[in-house]
Parts: C-alpha cells; sequence; structure tokens
C-alpha cells in the first residue's frame, strides 16, 4: 500500500492532468452544489446547514437546540 502511494506521487503529469486531478479532489470534498455556489458568488439553496428557515412546531427541531 505504501509503496503504491509512493508510485502514485512520485509519477509525473501534465498540467492538465493535474488540473484534472484537483477538480476531482474539490468535488469530492466541496460537493458539486457548493463548489458551483461558491464559483457563482450565490448561497445553496439546500445544505445541511441551513435548514431553510422553515421552523418545525414539534417533532425533531422543535427545541432550541435542535436542527
Amino acid at each position: 500500500m505504501r509503496d503504491n502511494m509512493r508510485g502514485a506521487l512520485a509519477q509525473e503529469v501534465t498540467r492538465k492532468q493535474f488540473l484534472q486531478y484537483m477538480g476531482t479532489a474539490l468535488l469530492m470534498v466541496f460537493g458539486l452544489n457548493n463548489l458551483v455556489s461558491l464559483l457563482t458568488g450565490t448561497k445553496p439553496k439546500h445544505s445541511i446547514l441551513n435548514h431553510g428557515g422553515a421552523d418545525s412546531s414539534h417533532g425533531f427541531g422543535s427545541s432550541k437546540f435542535g436542527v
């Protein structure tokens, strides 16, 4: 496993391949929707942290500690 990692890191890549790898890594880390909203400067409509301002009157999210 360690030899595979060292071999992959030692491999020379072109600029195009590097940009493809970095783009793929960014998509995996941020997600497509969040990455597009980051690039365009708009807020995402649906997010894990933003529940859209909809308050629940009962059930999960009804207390001040629930989300």
